[in-house]
Formats: C-alpha cells, sequence, structure tokens
C-alpha cells in the first residue's frame, strides 16, 4: 500500500510541473531577446545592402559556459527592411518591404555569448536570387497575389543604370549642398505598368572633392571626398510611353543623407533631413558575411529540420504570399 501511495506522490508532483524544465528552444523569452539584440549587431556590423528584420526563430543551440552565460548558436529568419544599412537605424524602427516593394527574405547564422550582454562572434547570413529578379520573392508569387505591383528588374538593366544616372543628375542639380554627389551602388529596381512602363530604382550616393561653386567641372574626374564624406540613400523613377527608348525625366527623386560620426564622438549618426539620432550597438569586430546566392534548382531542396525544441518559433510576417513560405 505505502509503494502504490509512493507513486501517487511522484505523479502528482510531475504533473503539477516540479520535474518539468522550462519552456526552451524558439519559444523562450530569453532566446527571443537574444536573437532580437544578434540582429541588432549583425546589422551594426553591415556595410552594403537593407536592414534585416527579424521574422522568426528557425532553431537554437545552447552550450553552457563558466560565470554563468551561455554560448548560443542560433538560425534566425529575415526580411529585407525600407531601410538601407548606412542610415544606422533600429531594425524595428524601420518597415518591412511589402510586396509592393518586392520582398527580399533569407536566413542569417550567428554565434553569440548570452549573459547580461550579447557578445558576437561570428555571422553568416544568405539572400536567395531567385530567377532573373534580383535577390527576392520569385515574380510569380508576387504576380499571384498582386497582379498590378512591381516586379523586381536586373540591376544592370541599361535602362536601370540610366534611370539612376538621370535621378543622379536632378539630385546634383537641386541640391543646396555644396559638392556634387556621385553614384556609389543602385540596390535596387522594380518595373511596374502605368501609362508605359515605369521603372523605379534606389540608390547609393557619396560627397565628392567637386565642389559645385567652381566652374568647368569635369564630373567624370570627381573623386570621393578624403576623410569623413556624407552619404545618402536615394529612390528615383522615370515613365515611357508605349515602350519607347526614350527616357524622360525622372518623375521624382528623393534622397536621405547621413552625416559621419567623428572619429572622437560617440558612435551615433545623424539623419540631416529627419534629424534623428540613434546608436549604433557595440560590436566586438566580429567575422561576418552576407551571401547573394544563385537561383535554386527545381524543385527546391527541402530544408533541415530545426533540432530544438518549440523551433521554429512562429513567423511574425507572411506578406500575405500564398504561394511562398517566407
Amino acid at each position: 500500500m505505502l509503494k502504490y501511495v509512493f507513486l501517487l506522490f511522484i505523479c502528482l508532483h510531475l504533473q503539477n510541473g516540479i520535474a518539468t524544465p522550462d519552456p526552451t528552444g524558439c519559444q523562450d523569452p530569453a532566446i527571443v531577446t537574444a536573437a532580437e539584440e544578434t540582429l541588432d549587431h549583425i546589422n551594426a556590423y553591415r556595410q552594403e545592402g537593407y536592414i534585416f528584420s527579424l521574422n522568426r526563430i528557425y532553431d537554437v543551440k545552447q552550450e553552457p559556459k563558466e560565470g554563468g552565460a551561455s554560448l548560443l548558436h542560433l538560425i534566425i529568419d529575415v526580411l529585407e527592411t525600407k531601410c538601407h544599412v548606412i542610415s544606422k537605424k533600429a531594425w524595428k524602427s524601420c518597415e518591412v518591404k511589402t510586396v509592393s516593394d518586392v520582398p527580399v527574405f533569407g536566413k542569417c547564422e550567428a554565434s553569440v555569448t548570452f549573459q547580461t550582454t550579447i557578445i558576437l562572434h561570428n555571422f553568416n547570413c544568405t539572400i536567395q536570387q531567385e530567377q532573373l529578379c534580383s535577390f527576392s520573392v520569385p515574380a510569380v508569387a508576387i504576380v499571384e497575389t498582386c497582379p498590378d505591383c512591381p516586379t523586381a528588374e536586373r540591376l544592370d538593366e541599361p535602362i536601370i543604370v540610366e534611370t539612376a544616372n538621370l535621378s543622379m543628375q536632378k539630385f546634383n542639380k537641386e541640391t543646396t549642398m555644396p559638392n556634387y554627389f556621385a553614384l556609389l551602388n543602385i540596390t535596387s529596381a522594380s518595373m511596374q505598368w502605368v501609362v508605359g512602363p515605369a521603372y523605379f530604382v534606389e540608390f547609393t550616393i557619396q560627397e565628392t572633392d567637386c565642389a559645385k561653386a567652381s566652374t568647368d567641372v569635369n564630373f567624370t574626374q570627381c573623386r570621393p571626398k578624403d576623410g569623413p564624406s556624407i552619404k545618402g540613400f536615394c529612390t528615383g523613377s522615370h515613365t515611357t510611353i508605349d515602350d519607347s527608348p526614350e527616357i524622360k525625366i525622372p518623375i521624382e527623386v528623393n534622397c536621405s543623407m547621413y552625416k559621419p560620426t567623428p572619429d572622437n564622438e560617440p558612435e551615433k549618426f545623424h539623419d540631416a533631413i529627419s534629424h534623428r539620432t540613434t546608436e549604433k550597438p557595440a560590436v566586438q569586430t566580429p567575422s561576418g558575411s552576407v551571401l547573394l546566392l544563385p537561383p535554386p534548382p527545381i524543385p527546391k531542396p527541402p530544408r533541415v529540420r530545426a533540432a530544438a525544441s518549440n523551433c521554429p518559433g512562429e513567423r511574425r510576417h507572411s506578406l500575405g504570399l500564398r504561394a511562398l513560405k517566407l
């Protein structure tokens, strides 16, 4: 009889959760916080591309270390936002690219030490290249959901390059800044049919050593300004009629300019247009990379299943794409 009472006592303890561990894996609030802060560091380290936003935690491996710290190996799914990394904005304040913006998705693998703060050791992010459509969601998935939305164009298409150059010329003509600016990189391009093909570009620019007050400036001889220089992130567009090769003056060009931080000041970045200032997270010089993968084979191979409990976590965004799980 005592034996049965003892077994009943153990069962009651197990049922009440005394022997049940706390929630772990991708649903653990501490892991979620660690993943969010890890993405802060990854975005701060990057010099090119758009700021990543956390879509979900796909998998996590935790290794205890001395002193109560843990070594975390994280796999997180990310989506590009509309903010370029030169803005140094916090990813939570940036809007994720929607279907009308040609969304881009990928994953980041990172190793971090986690205790009271996050120390990023290394990371590797991969962004999937789909067909000829930049590094983005396949055009067929966008057209199915939104037939009238823009679709991605190759960044090296002559009409895209010309659109960026004309937008750059218009900016230099209209800006009141003392020096000319030069095109750095075309970062995104799309096309949408309006009264004819309308082309949209996004690109980065940098201040040059050519002063606008000078006469007979040979713009081809202008070089990036020595030392700290102002950079910008711009959008431009133009429309052709009946697929005519003649290019009109861009409909509009808008640029957000970002001033550099002096070496003797705290690491902050200032938006000269919106007058917002954001702190840059401290990063202890990790090793990291962002890879742009070629188109996947068809059919696309299945993803390796997550090993941790409660993984993968829930997606924060679906963008309404029925044919594609981001």
